[in-house]
């Protein structure tokens, strides 16, 4: 009997076994679809929310584009020397903007260690937040000019500024930059140290370079800024820079350069650096401080080409 029975009991485990499986299977089959659901809504809702972002980014750029037209449109109506109220320079001090910032996105500064000052600055307000000269490049070096710039790498003397690493002359780094726009100060450390002529020579050789290693560049001439009245040297005073600066803004014109007068901008009414803008009185007195960096960003705003 017990052998009889043992069959109809095993059948009934391996049925009640078999029908728990597929009750199982059918709960991990809606389980599946249930996931599979989730996932679709979420991939529907994440691509929601990415268009509704980039619907709203190029909204806010688009009025804030429409409000610099606005801002430009404001400043050609108003009466000369009259200023925008839309538009206002890092410093907080308002300012007539004929260009955007992106302006200078194709632009490449070149200078010595007062652009080295500036491009302190202008990192600083990128670590900020705040859109300053676009995507514009600065490529300067304490000591850097003219006659300088144009010794070899390897030479004791060398000032070179780096680019990716790599300490090359001026016009290798312009290239590989791919600036459109360069605009150039140097000087400071030429004036007093050699002859006019000679630096003028140097200057023609410096541009001339960059010019065959970057066809169609447009160069911009910035002139040399002034020193404060205490530390006015034998050699390297305002005179020699005024007469420098002279000198370049009719190479400039000859050629077809833009110059942008960079020395007014900082001047006092006697023609010295101002007391306020000047970062080491003590030292040289020559160098800036994030104010006058504001005024020369606000100034190269309004006026990108020169006067």
């Amino acid at each position: 009997m017990e052998g009889n029975n043992s069959p109809r009991v095993d059948d009934s485990e391996r049925r009640e076994y078999y029908r728990r499986r597929a009750i199982q299977r059918k709960r991990e089959r809606a389980l599946k679809k249930r996931r599979r659901r989730i996932m679709l809504f979420g991939t529907v809702a994440l691509i929601i929310v990415i268009a509704l972002v980039i619907t709203t980014v190029n909204c806010i750029g688009s009025c804030t584009s429409s409000g610099k037209s606005d801002s430009v449109q404001t400043m050609l109506t108003e009466p000369e020397g009259a200023v925008s109220s839309a538009q206002e320079n890092n410093a907080g001090n308002k300012v007539n903007s004929n260009v955007s910032q992106d302006y200078f996105d194709d632009a490449v500064f070149v200078g010595d260690s007062v652009t080295l000052s500036f491009s302190n600055y202008v990192e600083k307000q990128r670590e900020k937040g705040i859109d300053c000269l676009g995507d514009a490049y600065i490529l300067c070096a304490g000591s850097l000019g003219y006659t300088n710039s144009l010794l070899p790498v390897g030479d004791p003397n060398c000032v070179l500024p780096v680019y990716q690493g790599v300490q090359q002359p001026l016009e290798e780094s312009i290239a590989q930059i791919g600036a459109k726009k360069a605009y150039i100060m140097l000087g400071m450390n030429d004036v007093g140290a050699y002859e006019l002529d000679d630096i003028m020579e140097n200057v023609k050789t410096v541009i001339g370079n960059i010019k065959d290693k970057s066809p169609g560049i447009r160069i911009y001439i910035e002139s040399v800024t002034p020193i404060i009245k205490s530390m006015q040297g034998k050699y390297l005073n305002n005179e020699a820079i005024r007469a420098f600066n002279e000198r370049m803004k009719s190479y400039a014109a000859q050629n077809g350069y833009a110059y942008l007068d960079i020395y007014s901008v900082v001047a006092d009414d006697e023609g010295y650096l101002r007391d306020e803008y000047c970062g080491d009185p003590d030292v040289l007195g020559m160098h800036f401080l994030e104010n006058a960096d504001a005024a020369w960003e606000a100034y190269l705003l309004s006026h990108p080409e020169g006067k």
